[in-house]
């Protein structure tokens, strides 16, 4: 996709590519408008973007699947839809304002979609989708539904860039998000806070900002509940989506540089710094626009998608269009990926992977996907991991045999986050009790004390 109206502005250890069995399967590509998220609720496929015609039915904006027929969903939304979430089993969403006039958040009480609180405007905003009161994301902190967008108020409030429900109004987080970033290459004075994600305490919200609480803060920033910060030099570009991924954090834009680090659309937080993951997406065409736009971590794995059509691993280049999969060691090109369409929305729904986009914004495709729910035991060259039983229901052990850097183990549940650390230490062998863990999958990784990854596998308790 050519960069959009402001998506719109529109929108190693071991690396190998694998060679997928499985196939890519069309759901619909019939429809006038690019597909830019998902969101399951009551057990059906809900689809939001730029449509009011998709796969035969007639919507709003919002449409759904109940895995043989789609249908619109109530009033759906006035404009273009960016995004739905659940949150504590309701149905949320936020949408484009094409025009200089107010925008709202919207709650969806299983018949219609209605305004939330009060709308939200942009003093400086100019026709053209370029700086609007747009609104593009929503995430639950702290108990609160905080939402993100171009904004610097809300009612008669001074709120810019992101603001919290507090149960009956909208508050801001501090000074808010504000700023153009002054590193990126995009000519439109837009305010860009797109994506959020939880990392630990903390809240991130990326996009192509310049401010965060009144600091510096390139397009990516965190909030710990009281206070902003910059993110080590940021981007000097979008930054449109992040996710965390087996305890680490990813971030994916149209940005090439962090400070004077090079950077291919990708990156990986390491406590003070993005570096580049160890793998590239993007399109070998340099007169195509490629960028990152979603991560999610869907059945055990970091799905990527966006605009790109090459993978680089090391010295190896392989086809892979607008979406890949990653298991924190080896990317999986998902046979080819989906050619001639860009990516946005990705979802599991009855167990398979679905894939949105469109070749072009006015244009819709939905693929589906088998993308199997594992992920191998990685070792490097010289350590041998074991752990036995596993399954389990009580507990295993691990054994660990060729490192002397006083490795430590880290479990984490199928969203990435981390349950349980355990140092391993000079010992040869450590104890992994259930203890407050329910059944079911989990991964796991054994990192040294100079942060090298010495394995990587999964776990299963009965």
């Amino acid at each position: 996709m050519s960069k959009k109206l402001p998506k719109l502005l529109i929108v190693c250890l071991m690396v190998v590519a694998l060679k997928a069995n499985c196939q890519w399967n069309v759901v619909c590509n019939s429809g006038n408008g690019f597909v830019d998220n998902f969101e399951i609720f009551n057990n059906d496929l809900y689809a939001t973007g730029f449509f009011n015609r998709i796969c035969g039915a007639s919507c709003n904006y919002v449409a759904k699947f109940d895995g043989t027929n789609w249908q619109a969903v109530g009033n759906g939304f006035p404009n273009a839809g960016h995004h739905l979430a659940v949150i504590d089993s309701v149905l949320y969403g936020a949408a484009y304002q094409p025009n200089i006039d107010s925008n709202w958040f919207y709650k969806f009480d299983v018949a219609n979609f209605n305004k939330m609180g009060d709308g939200v405007y942009l003093t400086t905003a100019v026709v053209g989708f370029s700086q609007l009161p747009n609104l593009y994301n929503m995430i639950k902190y702290n108990g609160n539904i905080v939402v993100s967008g171009e904004f610097d108020r809300v009612g008669s409030k001074h709120i810019s860039g992101i603001m919290q429900w507090n149960g009956t109004e909208w508050d801001s987080l501090g000074a808010g998000i504000s700023g153009h970033n002054p590193l990126s290459s995009y000519p439109d004075p837009i305010m860009y806070p797109h994506d959020l994600c939880l990392y630990g305490t903390d809240l991130i919200v990326c996009g192509e900002f310049a401010y965060a609480g009144g600091q510096p803060a390139y397009s990516i920033a965190r909030w710990d509940g009281s206070q902003w910060y910059a993110m080590g030099q940021g981007f000097n570009g979008a930054a449109y989506g992040v996710e965390v991924y087996n305890g680490e954090l990813y971030a994916g834009g149209d940005f090439t540089l962090s400070g004077t680090t090079p950077l291919r659309y990708i990156a990986k937080w390491n406590g003070t710094n993005w570096i580049d993951p160890g793998f590239n997406l993007f399109y070998s065409d340099t007169n195509n626009y490629s960028f990152i736009h979603t991560l999610k971590v869907l059945n055990g794995k970091l799905v990527i998608s966006g605009g790109f059509d090459h993978a680089v691993v090391g010295t190896d280049t392989m086809q892979c269009t607008s979406v890949a999969a990653y298991n924190g060691v080896i990317i999986d090109t998902l046979s080819g990926g989906l050619p001639g369409n860009e990516i946005e929305g990705l979802i599991i729904y009855n167990g398979l992977l679905f894939a949105g986009g469109g070749p072009l914004n006015d244009s819709t495709y939905i693929a589906n996907y088998n993308l199997p729910a594992s992920i191998p035991t990685v070792i490097s060259s010289n350590i041998v991991i074991d752990i036995f039983p596993n399954p389990f229901t009580t507990q295993t052990t691990l054994t660990l045999q060729g490192s002397n850097h006083n490795p430590s183990l880290f479990i984490y549940n199928l969203l990435g986050q981390e349950v349980r650390s355990i140092p391993v230490g000079t010992n040869s062998q450590v104890t992994i009790n259930r203890e407050h863990l329910s059944s079911g999958m989990y991964f796991y990784k054994v990192i040294d004390e100079n942060k090298e990854v010495l394995g990587i596998g999964k776990l299963v308790i009965e």
